[in-house]
C-alpha cells in the first residue's frame, strides 16, 4: 500500500513538472518593453534622526558679574511671567488657592478661616495679576511670594503694624 501512495506521489509530481515552458512572445508586433533606471533630478530627503549633535547648556550669567553696569534695564526689567487662564465656578478658597498655586509650581496655604468660602472666577492673566482678581473679589489678602515659591490667602485686609504709633 505504501509502495502505491509513493509511486502515485512521485507520478503526480513528475507530470506536474513536465508541464510546457512558455515561449516568450513579445508585445505589439515584436517590440520589447524596456524598463529603464531610476533618475532623480534632486538629492533625497534628509531621513528624520532623533538625536542632534547641539552645544552644552550653560549657566545663565549673574546679574553681578562684570560687566552688569553695561545693562542697567536689566537690572530694572520685570520677569517674564506665564499667562493663564483661571476658570472656577462655585469653588472654595482652598481650592482657588491650590489651583493658582499649581499654575507655577508654588505650595499654597489658605487661612482656615476663609477656606470654605465660595468663589467664581473666569480671567485671563499672570499668576499676580490672577491673585489681585481673586483678592478683589473675595476681599481677602492674597500673597504671592516668588522668593519661597507659595500662594498664602489670608483672611481680609491688615494694617501693617507699626513698632511706634506717635
Amino acid at each position: 500500500m505504501r509502495r502505491l501512495c509513493s509511486l502515485l506521489t512521485a507520478l503526480s509530481i513528475g507530470l506536474a513538472g513536465c508541464a510546457g515552458v512558455k515561449e516568450y512572445e513579445p508585445n505589439e508586433k515584436g517590440k520589447r518593453t524596456l524598463f529603464m533606471p531610476v533618475v532623480r533630478s534632486a538629492a533625497p530627503e534628509p531621513v528624520y534622526a532623533r538625536t542632534r549633535w547641539v552645544r552644552p547648556p550653560d549657566n545663565l550669567p549673574m546679574r553681578d558679574r562684570p560687566g552688569a553696569e553695561e545693562a542697567p534695564a536689566l537690572q530694572t526689567a520685570p520677569r517674564l511671567r506665564s499667562v493663564f487662564h483661571l476658570s472656577l465656578k462655585n469653588s472654595t478658597l482652598e481650592e482657588t488657592a491650590r489651583v493658582l498655586a499649581a499654575t507655577s509650581r508654588y505650595s499654597s496655604y489658605t487661612a482656615p478661616s476663609i477656606a470654605a468660602e465660595k468663589i467664581s472666577v473666569d480671567n485671563l492673566g499672570t499668576i499676580d495679576e490672577l491673585a489681585r482678581i481673586v483678592e478683589s473679589k473675595a476681599h481677602i489678602q492674597v500673597v504671592v511670594d516668588h522668593q519661597n515659591k507659595e500662594v498664602r490667602f489670608l483672611a481680609g485686609h491688615t494694617e501693617p503694624p507699626r513698632l511706634f504709633d506717635e
